[in-house]
């Protein structure tokens, strides 16, 4: 299982001068990330969804590097290769913490002699969903995390010789006012003091408009300036885990407008967008 050790792991868990080890990749990595060739690694299940989607987001929008479509056999090899590098999808959980739970992610990836998906070099990984929730609940936000993936590498690419405080300030300090804009929504993602435009309308004067995850999907593929999604990452009550992590991201770009997490705690805290969240984007 792979550990998740960056983004969300320095948002959520904490970090230190103390930690083991660094959170980002160095800048020859990152350089040898632009120069390599990219492959997505298809699932086993060949019937499944995922394959068919990861092929379509990453023909829509992965555009830093030349790329090409592996299975999990040709991924044994290739994981070995330094030049290669490999979006994948893998089971991860926060380094320490595994009681916060385990999820299903993409990570991106350096290939590196003799090594495995727990050595090689992580540029990022992006946990998409808890590890138990079916696919189809996810399956439409791949081409967004595509997207956040490159936003990421470019970011590192502009700004070498960083120090992992520098990244953590970067995200924390990217909240930004959504009310120039509609923030699309899933119904069921939302708590249920806070689930009805009106109910919506009494603490947030932005756009909202509930939609379909198919929708959401077009959005992004069409590129839509004036839409941001929400990225909710939660556990059901059949799925051990306490963290709900919440990002608001710009459907054209997968800029990041809002960052939180909270702990479940019963009806007052719900695995779902909150009510504070609503309050917390009217003030921004």
């Amino acid at each position: 299982m792979k550990k998740i050790t960056l983004l969300l792991t320095i948002l959520i868990a904490g970090y230190s001068a103390a930690t083991a080890q660094q959170l980002l990749p160095t800048e020859k990595q990152v350089n040898t990330f632009l120069n390599s060739r990219t492959y997505f690694v298809y699932d086993n299940n060949i019937f499944g969804m995922y394959n068919n989607a990861i092929e379509a987001a990453a023909n829509k929008h992965w555009k830093i590097t030349d790329y090409d479509f592996i299975n999990k056999d040709e991924f044994k090899k290739k994981i070995k290769v330094p030049t290669a590098s490999m979006v994948v999808q893998t089971e991860s959980h926060f380094e320490g913490q595994e009681e916060l739970g385990v999820f299903t992610s993409l990570s991106l990836i350096l290939g590196k002699p003799g090594g495995n998906i727990n050595t090689v070099p992580d540029i990022i990984t992006i946990p998409m969903a808890y590890s138990d929730v079916d696919y189809d609940n996810w399956h439409y936000k791949i081409g967004l995390a595509l997207l956040f993936m490159q936003n990421h590498v470019q970011w590192l690419k502009n700004n070498p010789h960083i120090e992992d405080k520098v990244l953590i300030n970067h995200y924390k300090n990217s909240r930004k006012s959504t009310k120039h804009k509609t923030l699309w929504l899933l119904k069921n993602e939302l708590a249920e003091d806070i689930n009805t435009i009106d109910k919506i309308q009494q603490v947030y004067n932005g756009d909202v408009k509930f939609v379909s995850k198919e929708e959401i999907k077009n959005a992004v593929d069409s590129k839509n300036p004036d839409i941001l999604v929400l990225h909710l990452v939660a556990p059901s009550r059949n799925i051990k885990g306490t963290v709900v992590t919440k990002m608001i991201l710009d459907a054209a770009n997968a800029e990041l407008y809002y960052f939180d997490y909270h702990r479940v705690k019963g009806k007052k805290k719900p695995n779902r967008f909150l009510k504070s969240d609503f309050e917390a984007l009217n003030k921004l």
